[in-house]
């Protein structure tokens, strides 16, 4: 059996994602696909609109045979580390052939060429890296910079600068890129299938009809407080759970999410900051300092922002300190060649045998039953900080309606099929 990989948050599941399942399907003749989903936070560093287990339904419906979830530590994450995770969990399974992602541009050979180039960063890159980040640009900016250094110095082997300039603009390249270098780094046997994406900008919040993306249509729901003003820019089956679920839960207060990251940071030392990922260079003190002087995330978000602190990377931070996200829990991708456990978020009744033909080189969680008696250090953090981050999505949620009965991440007893 033969299956591809596509790494995704649906938040929500649009019209693009559809036709991005069926053109994976088409693209790697895969027999199967399975969805690795981010879990109730984004690497945007925000509530999705739709918890991780609707969403994983959703995800069945469009087509996909089996959904898996990537751990909240990684998926609220930067790029790099998101990709690294969800190829480590693509890796996990022999049956795993393909892995499909969208990109912006039809050059998948200089995406290739890119990624071979970050894989193996040149010292002479690196220090080019480095002055970029230090005149305070952000890392975004600072490696097209030190790249396109290089193409007019003539020390790559990379030539088509217009293009390479282009290309790392734009966010599906970046994430696409990362994909591979992380294929790469990791040996891994997994082929890349490129998809072209056919909905608009990824962050554009116009309303385009079905080519509306998932940023737009996030929009006009908290816009309007209203389903059915999305109703024509989704499939009919997210429309269905989407209406279902908003009817019982409402929309995640996002004013009561920002009422809690600032408490959470005003209750923070600066040493608690600094052990949160990605804080560097003293920018532990910048928030102490800040949220004492401020009432207003959106507020904190324009007086912490720099040239180099983009607003995401900000807000992936913030999270990162109300869920406890330590450093070293994230950093542990680095490490891992195979997870401590892959949560299994859904899977097609009809497809059972699949759960057999994956072959996982590690534990899945899928039932509480057949419990490993010990389980490692890096096991309890990530499933303690998915416990964190599931009991914190519910706060968000209508009071007047009991929290859903799901698996619970938190030492939930896995098995090995």
């Amino acid at each position: 059996m033969k299956i591809c990989a596509i790494i995704s948050e649906y938040n929500p599941f649009h019209y693009g994602h559809l036709k991005h399942i069926q053109d994976a399907k088409r693209q790697s003749g895969a027999d199967a696909v399975m969805v690795i989903l981010s879990g109730n936070f984004t690497q945007r560093g925000e509530p999705t609109i739709l918890n991780k287990h609707v969403r994983a339904r959703i995800a069945l419906e469009a087509g996909a045979d089996i959904v898996v979830q990537m751990p909240t530590a990684y998926a609220t994450s930067t790029a790099e580390i998101f990709a690294l995770a969800g190829v480590k969990i693509a890796n996990s399974f022999e049956n795993v052939t393909h892995l499909a992602f969208g990109c912006e541009t039809t050059r998948t050979d200089l995406l290739m060429e890119l990624a071979k180039f970050f894989a193996n960063e040149p010292k002479e890159y690196k220090n080019k890296l480095r002055k970029y980040l230090n005149d305070g640009n952000s890392l975004v900016t600072s490696r097209q910079k030190a790249i396109e250094d290089m193409i007019k110095d003539g020390s790559t082997e990379i030539s088509e600068i217009t293009e390479v300039g282009d290309i790392l603009k734009q966010p599906n390249n970046i994430l696409a890129i990362e994909y591979l270098k992380a294929l790469i780094n990791t040996n891994s046997k997994i082929t890349p299938v490129f998809t072209t994406r056919a909905d608009s900008e990824y962050n554009s919040e116009e309303v385009v009809g079905k080519n509306s993306s998932a940023t737009a249509i996030r929009a006009r729901l908290y816009k309007t407080n209203k389903v059915r003003s999305v109703k024509k820019l989704v499939p009919n089956f997210t429309y269905s759970l989407l209406k279902e679920e908003v009817k019982t839960f409402g929309l995640p207060d996002v004013n009561l999410f920002n009422d809690l990251c600032m408490y959470k940071l005003k209750m923070s030392t600066p040493e608690e900051i600094r052990k949160v990922f990605d804080v560097t260079e003293g920018l532990e003190n910048r928030f102490y300092e800040m949220s004492r002087n401020t009432k207003d995330l959106n507020e904190l978000l324009l007086q912490v922002k720099t040239k180099r602190y983009t607003f995401t990377r900000i807000k992936r931070i913030i999270l990162g300190n109300l869920l406890q996200i330590n450093a070293k829990a994230v950093k542990s991708i680095y490490d891992l060649d195979i997870l401590p456990f892959i949560k299994v978020l859904a899977f097609k009744d009809d497809r059972q045998e699949l759960l057999k033909s994956v072959s996982a080189n590690t534990n899945l969680i899928i039932r509480v039953n057949n419990v490993e008696s010990e389980q490692s250090e890096i096991y309890k953090e990530l499933a303690n900080i998915e416990d964190r981050a599931n009991q914190v999505y519910y706060m968000l949620l209508r009071k007047n309606s009991s929290i859903p009965e799901y698996t619970p991440d938190l030492l939930t007893k896995s098995i090995k099929i």
